[in-house]
C-alpha cells in the first residue's frame, strides 16, 4: 500500500507528531510512505533521517507550481490512500484527488478553525472520503457548525503517545516544578498560568515555573511575568527536542488553553506519571478524569486554577496517586501503537473495499431496463457496496431513493445533454469505483465520461441496440446470447461481453386451473411501434368470433396510447380492451390473467415474460431477440412470428385447450432457470473484475 501523507508545515506541533508516529508504523507494516509539506521544518529533518521522501512544495500554498509539483508527486507514486493534515493541505489534497484518477482521501481534522474555515468545509468537505477526529468534542462541534455530515460519517481516534519507561522521579525536598509545553499563542492561555502563579509566589509557595514552545507571544509573556514580579523563578526553555526529559523534570503539568481540541501534550505528561491541570474546555475533558488523573478548572475562574496548584503543592501524597493514575489510564486508552494501528485499519479498509458503483440510467419509468438497475441497486447496497445513481426523475428516482442510494436526477432534454452535464457533476462528487450504465444514452454518456473521468464503465445491453452506443465502455453485459449475437455481429472485434441474463428476485407459486370465462390476456410493455401491440390488437379484432370471450389488459405508457385506444374504440374491442397506464406492480394483476401476450418485434430478455411464469401464466410471445431463451415452445409457452395473425390467435387457442399442462411447465421452467443470487454473483463478480483491471 502506497501512503502519501500532506501537511502544511513540518514544524514541531501535535499533528507533525501524529504524520510521524504514522510514517514510521506503516513503513513498519510494509507500507510505502511520502511525505508532502509547505514548508518544511525539525520533523522534515528527522523524516529525511530516517529515509523517508519529503517533498516541500513550496512556501505560498496558493503558488501555482506548488500546485503542479503535488500533481506529479501524485502521477509519479501513485498512492492507494492520501491522508491530509491541517486545513491548508487538506484543500490541495482534495482538489487533486478530486482529479482523475480520483484517490481516496483520509482528513485528519486537528482543531477548531476560523469562520471561514467553515464555508470553504461545508463546500468541499464531501470530497474527502473519510474524515478523523482526535476527540468526541471535536467531532461534535465539526457535525454543528459544517452541518452536512453524520456522527457515523466520522471516525475517532485518540491520538495516543509513545510508552517508555517511567521516570525515577525527582529528588524529595528539591524545589517544587510546574511547568507546561505548548505555543506561545493566545489560545493556549499561558498568561493565566503566569497570573495563577503569581498569587503562589504571593502565598509564599517555593516554585519554578518552567515554561517549554516558541511563539509570537514570547516577549509579550516576558513581559507580564516581569510585570506579575515571578520573573526570577519563571523560565522560557523555547523549542524543546527533547520532550521526555524536559517531563520529567516537572512535578507538576499545566495545560491552561482557552481552546484545545485533544491535546497531545497532555498526553504526554499523563505518560510520564505527571498530576496535570487542565482548562475545562475542548477535549481536555476526555483526557483527564477530574480529581483521578488531573484536576480540571473553569477557564474562566483564575482562582480555579490557583486552587488546583495550591492543593498541589501542599499535598505531595496527592500529586503521587493523581500521577499514577493518570499513567495507568494513558497506558490502557491512549498507546500510540494501538491508535496507529487504528489508523492503518483504516487505510486498508478503504484500498481494500473500494466498493463504489454509480448506476446511470437514462430514463425515469419503471420499465424492464429500470427495473433490472432498481434490483441491482438494491442487491448491491444489502451486499455492502457504496451506490449511487443518476436517472430522469421518477418514479424511478423516489424507488432508488427508498433504496438508501443517493439519486441525481436530470432530464433528457437537448439529446441527453443535460443528463451527461448531470452525470459528470454526479461522477466528480460520488468519486465511485465504476460505473453501470442502463440504456442506449446512459451507455454513451456514461462511457464517455467515463474516459475523461478514469473511471470503468460497465454498460447494460437491454435490446438489440447499434453497437455505437457502447464505443466506449469497458465491458459489456448482454441480457441474453441473441443480444451477445446481435453485437458481436456488428464488430466482431468486441470480445468484452458477458451474458447475464436478467432474472427476479421471488419464488415461484402454484400452477393456475382452467380458465373460465372471460379468457383474460396481458400486455405488459411500454406503448411503443417496436412492441406490437397493433398488429396483435388487430388480430383478435379480426378472429374475435373464433377466439370467443375475451378480455386484455395493457399494462404500460408510452407515445402509442392514444392511437391504441383510438383502434380500440373505432373496433369491435371497445368494451374488451382495458388500459391501465404505468403500473408500478404489475404483478398485482397476474391473479386474475391467464394468457400473457408479448408480439414485441425485438426484445432482449423481457421480464414480463418472467414474471408471468412465475404465476403459471403461459405465455405466447414472438420468436425473437432473447424471448427463446426463456420460452420454451410447445411447453411453458408458444413462440410465433412478428406480424403473423393466424399464428396468434391458433396460439390462444392451444393453450386454452391444454391450460393446465401449459401452466404447470411455466412454473416448473421459472424454478429451472430463475436463480436470481447467481445472477448478482455474476454483476457483482463482473464489476469487480472491471476495477482490479483498472488499477
Amino acid at each position: 500500500m502506497h501512503i502519501l501523507q500532506i501537511i502544511n508545515a513540518l514544524t514541531l506541533g501535535g499533528a507533525q507528531f501524529i504524520l510521524l508516529d504514522l510514517a514510521r508504523h506503516a513503513r513498519s507494516e510494509g507500507c510505502e510512505v511520502e511525505i508532502a509539506c509547505f514548508r518544511d521544518g525539525p520533523i522534515g529533518n528527522i523524516l529525511r533521517q530516517e529515509g523517508f521522501t519529503v517533498h516541500v512544495l513550496g512556501e505560498n500554498f496558493l503558488d501555482i507550481p506548488a500546485f503542479s509539483r503535488l500533481v506529479g508527486i501524485l502521477a509519479k507514486f501513485r498512492p492507494d490512500i492520501v491522508h491530509s493534515h491541517l486545513f491548508r493541505a487538506t484543500l490541495w489534497a482534495r482538489i487533486c484527488c478530486w482529479l482523475p484518477p480520483h484517490i481516496k482521501l483520509i482528513t485528519s481534522i486537528h482543531g477548531c478553525e476560523s469562520t471561514s474555515f467553515h464555508y470553504l468545509e461545508r463546500l468541499l468537505n464531501r470530497l474527502s472520503d473519510e474524515l478523523v477526529f482526535p476527540s468526541r468534542f471535536l467531532r461534535d462541534w465539526y457535525i454543528k457548525r459544517i452541518r452536512s455530515r453524520k456522527s457515523e460519517e466520522c471516525s475517532i481516534i485518540y491520538p495516543g503517545v509513545t510508552i517508555t519507561a517511567p521516570a525515577g522521579g525527582r529528588q524529595p525536598g528539591a524545589r517544587l516544578r510546574i511547568g507546561t509545553l505548548s505555543r506561545l499563542h493566545p489560545v493556549k492561555g499561558i498568561d493565566r498560568l503566569i497570573e495563577a502563579c503569581s498569587r503562589l509566589k504571593q502565598e509564599r509557595i517555593d516554585f519554578e515555573l518552567v515554561i517549554g514552545g516558541d511563539g509570537r507571544l514570547r516577549h509579550e509573556l516576558n513581559e507580564l511575568a516581569k510585570k506579575c514580579k515571578i520573573d526570577d523563578c519563571c523560565r522560557f526553555c523555547g523549542e524543546i527536542s527533547d520532550r521526555q526529559s524536559f517531563l520529567d523534570a516537572l512535578d507538576i503539568f499545566v495545560a491552561p488553553s482557552r481552546q484545545e481540541a485533544f491535546g497531545i501534550h497532555i498526553c504526554e505528561a499523563m505518560e510520564r506519571g505527571l498530576p496535570v491541570v487542565g482548562s475545562r474546555v475542548g477535549g481536555i475533558p476526555e483526557l483527564i478524569e477530574h480529581g483521578h488523573t488531573g484536576l480540571l478548572f473553569d477557564p474562566e475562574s483564575p482562582d480555579e486554577l490557583t486552587q488546583a496548584l495550591r492543593k498541589l503543592a501542599e499535598n505531595p501524597e496527592f500529586r503521587n496517586l493523581l500521577g499514577n493514575n493518570a499513567r495507568r489510564r494513558v497506558e490502557s486508552q491512549f498507546d500510540r501503537k494501538a491508535a496507529v494501528a487504528v489508523h492503518l485499519e483504516l487505510f486498508r479498509r478503504l484500498c481494500t473495499n473500494r466498493r463504489h458503483v454509480h448506476f446511470a440510467v437514462s430514463s425515469g419509468e419503471l420499465g424492464g431496463g429500470e427495473r433490472v438497475a432498481l434490483g441491482l441497486i438494491r442487491s448491491l447496497k444489502a451486499r455492502g457496496w457504496q451506490v449511487s445513481a443518476t436517472c430522469c426523475g421518477d418514479p424511478l428516482a423516489t424507488a432508488i431513493s427508498a433504496a438508501g442510494a443517493p439519486v441525481y436526477v436530470s432530464s433528457m432534454r437537448g439529446g441527453g445533454v443535460f443528463f451527461a452535464l448531470k452525470l459528470l457533476a454526479s461522477l466528480c462528487m460520488q468519486r465511485p469505483d465504476v460505473i453501470s450504465s442502463h440504456l442506449n444514452r446512459a451507455s454513451l454518456a456514461a462511457g464517455l465520461l467515463g474516459r475523461i473521468c478514469q473511471i470503468p464503465c460497465v454498460s447494460h445491453i437491454h435490446g438489440l441496440n447499434k453497437q455505437s452506443y457502447y464505443r466506449f465502455s469497458d465491458s459489456l453485459i448482454a441480457v441474453s446470447n441473441a443480444v451477445k449475437n446481435h453485437i458481436v455481429a456488428q464488430n466482431g472485434d468486441l470480445v468484452n461481453t458477458t451474458v447475464i441474463t436478467n432474472r427476479i428476485d421471488r419464488p415461484a407459486l402454484a400452477p393456475k386451473k382452467f380458465p373460465g370465462k372471460p379468457l383474460r390476456l396481458v400486455i405488459t410493455a411500454k406503448l411503443h411501434k417496436n412492441k406490437g401491440h397493433l398488429w396483435a390488437l388487430e388480430a383478435i379484432a379480426d378472429s374475435i368470433g373464433q377466439v370467443g370471450d375475451i378480455r386484455i389488459d395493457i399494462l404500460g405508457e408510452g407515445p402509442e396510447r392514444a392511437a391504441l385506444e383510438k383502434y380500440c374504440r373505432d373496433s369491435c374491442l371497445k368494451n374488451l380492451v382495458r388500459f391501465h397506464g404505468f403500473v408500478s406492480e404489475p404483478e398485482a394483476f397476474y391473479d386474475r390473467i391467464d394468457i400473457a401476450l408479448l408480439p414485441s418485434l425485438g426484445e432482449g430478455i423481457p421480464l414480463s415474460l418472467l414474471e408471468a411464469m412465475r404465476w403459471g401464466i403461459p405465455c405466447v410471445a414472438t420468436n425473437i431477440g432473447g424471448i427463446p431463451e426463456i420460452v420454451e415452445n410447445g411447453k411453458n409457452g408458444i413462440l410465433i412470428e412478428p406480424g403473423k395473425a393466424e399464428a396468434l390467435i391458433g396460439a390462444i387457442l392451444r393453450i386454452r385447450s391444454d391450460y393446465e399442462r401449459f401452466s404447470a411447465a411455466a412454473v416448473e421452467h421459472f424454478k429451472d432457470i430463475n436463480n436470481y443470487a447467481d445472477m448478482i454473483d455474476a454483476f457483482e463478480n463482473l464489476l469487480l473484475q472491471t476495477i482490479r483491471k483498472e488499477r
